[in-house]
């Protein structure tokens, strides 16, 4: 007997003396809806309008929206694991194709009840810059349940070949679920818009044991709470000394560190360099200012002091401002050592040659040395016994650098708790894990305002925050008061970051000042040279070499680089006010904003964790500088956001940034313009989404009137516009209301866009769907056997597009037969080869 696949095949080369037309559920939204572009370009982009449609009548459906809207003193301890951050209990996983919108409000209300940070929503919860594939390994080992969202077309998804994805094995959801299996992690599978549950025959081997698991319905209409009540039930039961200082010489004073935290790989990894050659080793401690580069080397030196593994002695020298060859001779006269009359390069290196306590050991210390070749003619001689330690924000070739980054999370509370108190700190834990993040966990930023909270027991760290914000960076220099006299620092954290930009020339200060705009966030370097157009790859290539060279820029990856939180508040306090940064700023808006087309109204999971970088610069091209935004994009990017998270079924974190882009519309452009109408319609269908009907239905009429008023009666977003009001009607159950809206949409796309096009297929698969769900069976027969021809000769067999109205047209069939209904079907072809099949 033929396989309904083969059934389809052969009704493809039927299709052409068929002479009907047919579509996919769901119009929905217009991007640009009302754009001014010409009639033919904007037929192109309601085409793209239905790149990927729901695959079940009951289902709720993705936004249609468009690509083009404008819408420490105590020696260190042995190193200790830091402890690792809490891992969610709960793991869902779905197909983003097959039920995001559903999966988004099941993810609401999970939150609601075990917290945000319990549910791990796949690729919604892998932070920006991530490793997808380690976030997801931590995820699923420590989760507590697998909870895995069917849908209709969980089983049957294929990818652009046609091949069934499940039966892939790279497939993540194969390979998810495998995983859990081989970790005996629960597995729950849910199922959705009365998905059926997978038979084992269907399965490929390593996933058959899914088959046997009991699941759970969530119906997506009344029963939806009642469903939902039980599923959290059911989760709710699965997740319920020093040693005696060495007599040695040393000029080190005392740490200003109360306690020295989060730094122990990093002084292990100093020791290990310092003594893996036979000769002369030098080893730069490089980063940031205010990074902590000299108490990292000042407790090294500090503890190895201790433990007597320099009985030579331990040499501090302060390379910046100071000459070095004098201290060095200073040094030598406290261990009684007399040197020659002469030049002072010559009584270094008589120092060096006739120092007392040879062969013994000795580390020599060189801080904050901004220029190598101003130290190196009083380098110790090439000989094992000599240790050399640079702190620097400079890269010098030829010698070990050992790049220091910030404080982690944990280890920053941790200073904090030692400057204010543990049980203070304790008792705002939010907060000030909050002012640990704002600060960028750069440990100078943490001590000097950690001394600021030490000093008024009355002071709240919220109350801190406020402060901060403003007086914004210059705060941090105003902390620098008597109150750090004891602090190993010397200079308050504007002050470090300013010695850095004066090695700056003019280019490369430009260049900082376009990167303080973006987000505190990795940056891909295309999009820099996207905003800068004008300057010669080469030219920005070197640039960005000095940044990266004098510490204020970090390479976090392949072509992708990222600043310091507070070193992109610094600059923006320092340049980003002035008016030559202007051109910047719009430069900056408009590469974003045409970069943001990427993010289109349905996603795949490779598509969002390609994008997801991009978000936070999206996201601050809409708030921060929108008012460099061209009337044309003003709306663009809050939008763009909106529908990077509803695709996600993420509704809660979409509905601000619609909301947003509404505002930015109505701000700028008044209320009467089309892009108002286009944000109007796309928060509608966020509220119809999340089953707001009463919030949704005056936005989308609101939008429809103005669509008329602008464009005209026959206008393809006029279309759309009636067929959302239509759906949002279907799903209140108001099926007079929809069936007349829905057939005004079929008429009005016949018109403008011919009897034959995909978007006419659309509408008729709607307004069959409607009749299905009324249990109309005669009137929607004839509507799928009209839309099906049209979307296998316009897209072909294996579109996404045509095998979700197949699917559609099969479930019908399935329905008719369950309700003994066949008889009133037709005679047609199809519909009697696929009764066959689907008839036991």
């Amino acid at each position: 007997m033929p396989t309904l696949r083969d059934t389809f095949e052969a009704f493809r080369e039927k299709c052409s003396a068929f002479g009907v037309n047919n579509s996919v559920r769901r119009e929905n939204y217009s991007a640009g809806g009302a754009d001014r572009s010409a009639f033919r370009e904007k037929c192109s982009v309601l085409r793209e309008n239905y790149s990927e449609l729901g695959a079940n009548r009951s289902k709720s459906r993705p936004l249609g929206l468009k690509t083009e809207v404008k819408i420490d003193q105590t020696a260190p301890s042995p190193p200790l694991p830091p402890a690792p951050p809490p891992m969610p209990s709960i793991f869902i996983f779905y197909r983003i194709s097959d039920s995001r919108d559903i999966t988004g409000r099941i993810c609401d209300h999970l939150e609601r009840r075990f917290g945000a940070g319990e549910v791990f929503r796949d690729a919604l919860s892998i932070r920006g810059g991530n490793d997808y594939r380690d976030d997801i390994h931590q995820a699923l080992n420590a989760c507590r349940v697998l909870v895995v969202v069917i849908g209709p077309g969980w089983l049957n998804a294929v990818d652009a070949e046609g091949n069934r994805r499940l039966h892939q094995p790279d497939d993540w959801v194969r390979r998810e679920i495998e995983t859990a299996q081989g970790r005996d992690i629960p597995i729950l599978p849910l199922l959705v818009n009365n998905a059926p549950h997978p038979a084992a025959e269907d399965l490929p081997d390593s996933l058959k044991p899914l088959a046997y698991r009991q699941n759970l319905p969530l119906r997506s209409a009344l029963e939806f709470q009642a469903d939902m009540d039980r599923l959290i039930e059911r989760l709710g039961e699965l997740v319920p000394a020093t040693r005696a200082l060495v007599a040695m010489p040393h000029n080190l004073s005392r740490s200003g560190a109360i306690k020295f935290v989060g730094r122990d790989e990093d002084l292990e990894q100093v020791h290990r360099q310092l003594h893996e050659t036979s000769s002369l080793a030098i080893t730069a401690l490089r980063g940031m200012g205010g990074i902590g580069k000299t108490e990292l080397a000042l407790q090294y030196a500090l503890y190895h002091r201790d433990q007597g593994t320099y009985p030579g002695g331990i040499c501090w020298l302060q390379a910046r401002e100071q000459d070095v060859a004098s201290q060095i001779v200073r040094f030598a006269k406290t261990v009684g050592m007399s040197t020659p009359e002469g030049e002072l390069a010559d009584q270094v290196a008589y120092v060096w040659a006739q120092w007392p306590l040879a062969p013994s050991a000795m580390l020599v210390v060189y801080d904050d040395v901004a220029d190598f070749a101003t130290i190196q003619p009083y380098l110790p001689p090439q000989t094992e016994r000599f240790r050399v330690l640079l702190t620097t924000r400079q890269r010098f070739s030829g010698i070990d650098n050992l790049e220091i980054d910030v404080l982690s999370p944990d280890a920053a509370l941790d200073l904090l708790r030692s400057i204010v108190g543990l049980d203070r700190i304790d008792a705002q834990l939010i907060d000030a894990a909050a002012l640990c993040t704002r600060l960028g966990h750069l440990p100078l930023a943490l001590e000097l305002v950690g001394r600021y909270l030490e000093l008024d027991e009355d002071l709240s760290v919220v109350e801190v925050q406020a402060e901060l914000d403003e007086m914004r960076t210059y705060a941090y220099a105003l902390l620098k008061d008597e109150s750090a006299a004891t602090m190993t620092a010397k200079l308050g954290v504007a002050e470090a970051f300013e010695l850095s930009l004066r090695r700056l020339d003019e280019a490369s200060q430009t260049l900082a000042t376009l990167l303080c705009l973006f987000a505190a966030t990795p940056i891909a370097w295309e999009w820099v040279q996207a905003c800068l157009a004008n300057e010669s790859t080469p030219a920005l290539r070197q640039q960005r070499n000095k940044l990266l060279q004098n510490s204020l820029l970090q390479r976090v990856g392949a072509e992708t680089y990222q600043l310091h939180p507070l070193i992109q508040e610094f600059l923006r306090v320092r340049f980003a006010p002035i008016d030559s940064a202007a051109p910047l700023q719009q430069a900056y808006c408009t590469t974003i904003a045409q970069t943001a087309n990427q993010i289109g109204q349905t996603q795949t999971q490779d598509d969002i964790l390609r994008l997801t970088p991009l978000i936070p610069h999206v996201e601050e091209a809409a708030t921060t500088w929108k008012q460099f935004l061209t009337d044309e994009n003003v709306i663009n990017p809050a939008n763009r956001v909106g529908m990077f998270y509803y695709s996600q079924g993420a509704f809660r974190e979409a509905q601000p940034w619609f909301e947003l882009a509404l505002q930015n519309g109505r701000d700028r452009l008044g209320e009467a313009h089309p892009d108002v109408a286009t944000s109007l319609n796309n928060l509608a269908g966020l509220y119809r989404s999340q089953g707001r009907y009463s919030e949704a239905e005056p936005l989308y009429q609101e939008a429809l009137v103005l669509y008329k008023q602008l464009l005209g009666e026959a206008h393809p977003s006029v279309a759309i516009s009636l067929n959302n009001l239509a759906e949002l009607y279907r799903s209140q159950g108001r099926y007079s209301k929809a069936e007349a809206l829905y057939q005004e949409a079929l008429a009005l796309k016949k018109q403008f866009l011919g009897e034959a096009h995909p978007s006419v297929a659309t509408s008729l698969n709607n307004l069959a769907g409607l009749y299905y769900s009324q249990g109309h069976y005669s009137e929607a027969e004839p509507l799928y056997l009209e839309a099906l021809p049209i979307l296998v000769q316009r897209l072909g067999q294996d579109h996404p597009n045509t095998q979700a109205v197949f699917q559609n047209f099969v479930s019908f069939l399935r329905a008719v037969n369950a309700a003994g209904q066949t008889p009133i079907l037709s005679d047609h072809p199809l519909t009697q080869d696929l009764l066959q099949q689907i008839t036991p």
